[in-house]
């Protein structure tokens, strides 16, 4: 009986595991279809910039756009990240500048502040990985 216990506990926590891992789109949404990431990102702006059904739109154009192009240069990027890196940077620029024009010079500030709050965000999480990353090379010397 025991066993049995041990046995269904056991299941319950890879079915869990699984279901958990499934739910989480990892890397910040980078194995999203261009589709999904574009409405994600129409979603979350028109809720955060209070956009009109016309503005929406129009951001969900420009969003699918750089998505879909994102997303071609992950494919082709043949494993230079400084490459994909510098290309990205460069679309987001021009992703930026079609935004500009459909944001009122209001929306397009709410926008600039919101941006650097995720950066932030991001960094903070980077820093906070590198030193468990640390902690655990660490810990391991120490054994």
């Amino acid at each position: 009986m025991r066993n049995i216990i041990q046995s269904l506990l056991c299941l319950l926590f890879v079915a869990g595991s699984i279901a958990a891992a499934q739910a989480q789109p990892g890397r910040g949404g980078m194995g999203m279809d261009p589709e999904k990431r574009a409405e994600q990102q129409t979603a979350a702006m028109t809720e955060k910039l209070s956009l009109s059904e016309a503005q929406s739109a129009k951001v969900k154009e420009i969003n699918l756009k750089y998505a879909q192009k994102a997303k071609e240069m992950r494919d082709n990027a043949s494993g230079d990240r400084e490459a994909m890196r510098a290309s990205m940077v460069a679309m987001r620029q021009e992703q930026e500048k079609e935004l500009q024009t459909v944001l009122t010079e209001e929306q397009w500030q709410q926008w600039l502040k919101i941006r650097e709050e995720q950066k932030g965000n991001r960094s903070e999480r980077r820093d906070k990985a590198k030193d468990m990353k640390k902690k655990k090379s660490e810990g391991s010397e120490n054994r």
